[in-house]
């Protein structure tokens, strides 16, 4: 034996204590479920690695040329040499070593250029046919070429359907033995020579040794190393970043609208949750968007916490939260990079909605629409998907509008086994809510989207880098003779609900356009307003004058404005006991004045919840009731709702969080202390104790790994200790597959009777 082959690693484990402290530090980032909780030493680490859990975390974030490297590793006999690796996937060895080095530096491969070897749940993941390929045979052919030759070329054909998968084929069942000599059909004579193995009684399969022969080494028939490029028109970056700000404040305004009409009108929460169809309609009518855009502006809001289902009553309502009062305290850039964040990050598949729920549990289930804010709208591909799709749009270029079909093939080459289809959806969602948050303009990125794709996005940085392109707040609007308002800008948030009060907004957009009325002015006027107020507030924040129409149009109102008059009390309270009310006016209860209308009625200007507060705190009990009568819990006119926490990516195990650096490098130190214990434990002197599961588990995979023989202590169902050599294959589910010494057929030990493990030396 060379001293290469000495010092080559025999298993995972060996390889990894190999590994300097970088080396370890680079996996546990790129593969942080490897340390919760911290493994004991290298080998368990090992073991934890090459589960099928842990490693398909891994498989699904390779790129589609990594998949194609595992795939022909799985193909290939073992061990793999980086030569016949290169020949499988048809690309240069410069081309394929790097990708190696990273699928070793993943521990998903171990071992040297000229000898690669997968771990096994490679082979469990890609499944049992790699490439089309196969299963192997243990059959030594010759000269295959002459063999194939022999079959005849009718022969031939059959082996080219073959070929490139599926790799069987259905055939009659055969009535007698199949020799060279008595073969009849193209089949038959490749059963005669077996060049094609029968797989039960009427099918047959190309074993991979012969498939891999007739590829020419090929184990795929054409790769991609590189990403497919991404296919656009071209357009003006800087007309793209203003149409792009511009749909970001008009996202801005319309969640503020739908949010300020649901304060004021409610809708119920269905039953099975989210918002019904009728309801969405109606918002959409009133903000003036889109049925699907609505849905959209909802779910978005929902997802910052802006919206939530509150308690009225006995009724659930979808109601803005307080976090929505403190949203419109900041400018425009900010409560703009708020929306974009809480989508980015959140969990809500949009596009799902007016769907039919493919994953119901009942047929009834699976036949109705998802509504919008809905309950089951949570994915965990969506974020994922959304980064790699804003990626794609980054990858283009400023100015590079790339068409959506290239944008779904460019992802999914990053993701070939994440989702599927409904990746491809995600996708296609995810560029027109990009579109809708003003992420994108004319089909490109823009400029203000990019910080979102550095390391650890913040609000600040995606307000600041929109803030050039945000219009400053104005103060002022144009008054025109036909009694219409145009605001030229965003207008500061007092004179938009000063205007909002005597006006009705005729149109949105940059520049709002205000409509007064008759209806209107005196609303202003029931709003406490006077004649004079108005005209002055008019010609302070007019940038013209005021036209004649208007100032008569509010003198007329006017005029006729509160001919009858109504109090302004916001609390009565009625008692048939009039010594109660009494002592009630003569009280001095904190903050509350009472005024007596008749000898059985007394009313307050202070909201019937402080009032129904006070009184309780007096002692007094009193019953609160709606206009007609009706016992009812009153509750403030500014109804707001608590803001639940929003659940995303980072709350499930299977999207482990990233480790810091101090969190690396204790695991590190917990690994090599171990590794210290196991390497100073005294050699065994024939009474061996029983090991911990962890220890028994990662010495079985790593002798699965290696395929070297292992002692094994092991406690059958009767409670029967035996002591047994078995070759252990596989290492899953709480079950031990292995060959015993002199027997053709695998076994299974259930992993929790296995008391001790050693491999044999």
């Amino acid at each position: 034996m060379s001293t290469s082959e000495r010092n080559r690693p025999r298993t995972l484990a060996e390889a990894l204590r190999g590994w300097d402290d970088a080396a370890l530090g680079q996996l546990l980032q790129k593969r942080p479920d490897l340390a919760m909780p911290i493994p004991a030493d290298t080998g368990q680490l090992a073991a934890r690695a090459t589960t099928n859990a842990s490693a398909a975390r891994a498989i699904n974030r390779l790129d589609e040329f990594g998949v194609d490297l595992l795939e022909s590793l799985s193909a290939l006999p073992e061990p793999v040499q980086l030569a016949a690796l290169a020949t499988g996937v048809d690309q240069p060895v410069e081309v394929v070593r790097p990708r190696v080095a990273e699928l070793l530096d993943l521990a998903l491969v171990w071992g040297t250029e000229d000898d690669l070897r997968p771990i096994r749940a490679v082979h469990e993941l890609l499944g049992p046919t790699p490439a089309g390929l196969g299963p192997v045979t243990t059959r030594h052919f010759g000269d295959l070429d002459k063999l194939i030759e022999e079959a005849g070329p009718d022969a031939r054909a059959v082996l080219d359907k073959l070929t490139w998968g599926p790799p069987t084929g259905s055939v009659e069942k055969a009535e007698r033995p199949v020799t060279i000599a008595s073969a009849r059909t193209p089949v038959e004579r490749l059963l005669a020579r077996g060049l094609v193995v029968p797989k039960d009684a009427n099918t047959v399969v190309l074993p991979r040794q012969i498939g891999l022969h007739l590829r020419g080494g090929r184990v795929l028939a054409s790769t991609r190393p590189t990403p497919p490029p991404l296919d656009g028109k071209k357009v003006s970056a800087a007309i793209a970043d203003r149409a792009a700000a511009g749909a970001a404040l008009d996202l801005v305004r319309l969640v503020d609208r739908a949010l300020e009409q649901l304060g004021s009108e409610p809708p119920p929460v269905l039953r099975t949750g989210g918002i019904g169809v009728r309801d969405l309609r109606s918002l959409a009518g009133k903000i003036g968007a889109e049925e699907q855009t609505t849905a959209a502006v909802l779910e978005i809001a929902y997802a910052g916490g802006l919206l939530a289902a509150v308690e009225v009553g006995t009724t659930e309502m979808w109601l803005p939260t307080s976090v929505y009062d403190d949203w419109l305290e900041l400018d425009l850039a900010h409560r703009w990079a708020q929306l974009v964040f809480a989508w980015f990050g959140g969990l809500r598949a949009i596009g799902l909605i007016g769907r039919r729920d493919s994953g119901g549990a009942t047929a009834a289930a699976r036949e109705r629409l998802i509504n919008a804010l809905a309950p089951d709208l949570e994915r965990l591909l969506a974020p994922e998907v959304r980064v790699l799709t804003l990626q794609a749009l980054a990858e283009a270029g400023p100015g590079t509008a790339p068409s959506t079909e290239s944008v779904v093939t460019w992802v999914a080459w990053h993701r070939p086994r994440r989702g599927g289809q409904f990746r491809d959806d995600l996708v296609e969602w995810s560029v027109t809510e990009a579109a809708l948050l003003g992420l994108t303009g004319l089909g490109a990125l823009a400029e203000h989207a990019r910080p979102l794709l550095q390391p650890e996005p913040t609000v600040d940085d995606l307000a600041e880098a929109i803030n050039p392109l945000v219009p400053e707040p104005v103060s002022e609007v144009l008054l025109q003779a036909d009694l219409t308002a145009v605001a030229p800008g965003p207008l500061v948030r007092v004179v938009q609900e000063e205007l909002s009060a005597m006006a009705d907004v005729e149109s949105h957009g940059g520049a709002a356009v205000y409509r007064f009325s008759e209806g209107s002015v005196r609303r202003a006027f029931d709003l406490g307003r006077t004649a004079d107020q108005l005209h002055k507030w008019l010609a302070e924040h007019s940038r013209t004058p005021v036209p004649q129409p208007l100032t008569y149009l509010i003198d007329d109102v006017a005029r006729r404005h509160g001919v009858l008059r109504i109090g302004t009390a916001s609390t009565y309270l009625r008692c048939d006991d009039e010594t109660v009310l009494t002592q009630l006016v003569n009280s001095n209860l904190p903050g509350i004045r009472f005024r007596r209308l008749a000898p059985t009625v007394v009313v307050s200007p202070s909201p019937p919840d402080m009032v129904l507060s006070r009184l309780r705190e007096a002692g007094l009990a009193p019953l609160a009731e709606t206009f007609d009568g009706v016992v009812h819990v009153t509750g403030g006119t500014a109804r707001r709702g608590e803001a639940p926490r929003r659940r995303t990516s980072r709350d499930f195990v299977d999207n482990p969080v990233d480790l810091t650096d101090d969190q690396v490098k204790a695991v590190i130190e917990k690994v090599r202390a171990g590794d210290r214990i196991a390497a100073e434990r005294p050699a065994d002197d024939g009474l061996l104790d029983p090991t911990a599961p962890a220890e028994t588990i990662a010495v079985l995979t790593n002798a699965a790994e290696s395929h070297t023989r292992t002692w094994i202590s092991y406690v059958d169902h009767n409670g029967t200790a035996s002591e047994r050599i078995v070759e252990p294959v596989r290492v899953a589910d709480g079950w031990l597959t292995a060959y015993e010494d002199a027997t053709d057929q695998p076994r299974t030990y259930a992993l929790h009777r296995i008391s001790t493990a050693r491999p044999v030396l």
